[in-house]
Order: structure tokens, then sequence, then C-alpha cells
């Protein structure tokens, strides 16, 4: 049982470092897990009452951070508003390419690269010297880091709490 909640976890990292929603699947997993456990051998995770929903809210709180915080460095730093919103483009289409050539590795490498490209692209063209626009970009990447790293966190903490 341990190993395949460990695959589950080891699967919505994954999910969520290629800009995918890997901690919300990671909880379906686990609700649909503990509903095949009780409906076919009668045991359960032992969950708390509400502890899904709650892991829920926190799920959902962690994904406005991720997207708040990566707003919070452009500005930071100071870029400008429509930088947020292209490295969150950026980061997209790096991971779907990145996954196109090198499953899962790619993914996480091209989302990195991607939001640094485009973010550096956007404030290269709003009129920023390079060095401006490649610390805005390398901040938007930082924060692609810090938030995927949390959400990695997050899920690694349910594990946890499931194994205790």
């Amino acid at each position: 049982m341990i190993g395949i909640i460990a695959l589950m976890a080891i699967i919505g990292i994954i999910l969520a470092w290629i800009n995918l929603p890997g901690t919300f699947l990671f909880l379906l997993l686990i609700f649909l897990f503990d509903f095949f456990l009780e409906t076919t051998f009668h045991y359960s995770l032992n969950l708390p009452e509400n502890y899904l929903l709650w892991m829920l809210c926190i799920f959902i709180i962690a994904e406005i951070i991720e997207f708040l915080l990566n707003a919070v460095m452009v500005k930071t730093y100071g870029g400008k508003n429509s930088s947020a919103f292209i490295s969150i483009v950026g980061a997209i289409l790096g991971a779907i390419i990145g996954n196109t050539i090198l499953p899962i590795i790619g993914g996480f490498i091209g989302l990195i690269v991607g939001a640094y490209l485009l973010t550096y692209y956007n404030e290269s063209i709003m009129g920023a010297d390079d060095k401006k626009a490649s610390n805005i970009a390398k901040s938007t990447t930082w924060g692609y880091v810090i938030s995927k790293s949390m959400k990695s966190l997050l899920i690694l903490i349910f594990v946890f709490y499931l194994m205790i």
C-alpha cells in the first residue's frame, strides 16, 4: 500500500513540475484509492473527516500562490504586468515542447526555459536593457521553482501523514 501511495505522489509531483494539475490529480487518486479499498476489501486509509476537503482547499490556495508569486517576482524586479502573463504562457509552451522532445525531464527544463525566454523577450521589446530583462526573466524562473517546490512539499507532507 505504501508503494502505491508513493507512486501516486511521484506522479503528482512530476505533473506539478510540468505545469499540469499534479496536486489535484494526486488528491483524486488518493480519494479513488481509499474508495477502492473500502468497497473491495472493507479497508480504509482512516483519513479524518473532511481531510480530503481540507487538502483540496490547501491545494487551491497553493495554485493561487503560484500565480501570485510569479506576478510579485516580476513586479519586484520592475517588470511589466504583461511579463507576468507572458511567463505563464512561456512556461506552458516550454513544458509542452520540452515533453515532446524529452518526456518528463524535457517538461521540467522546458517550463523553466520557456518562462525565461518569453519573459526576457517581452521585457526586451518593451524597452528594458539586456541586464534588466535578464533579471526580470530570472525572477520569474525563481518564482516557478519556488512555487513548484512548495507544491511538491505539500504532496510529500500529505504522504508522510498517510504513513504515520
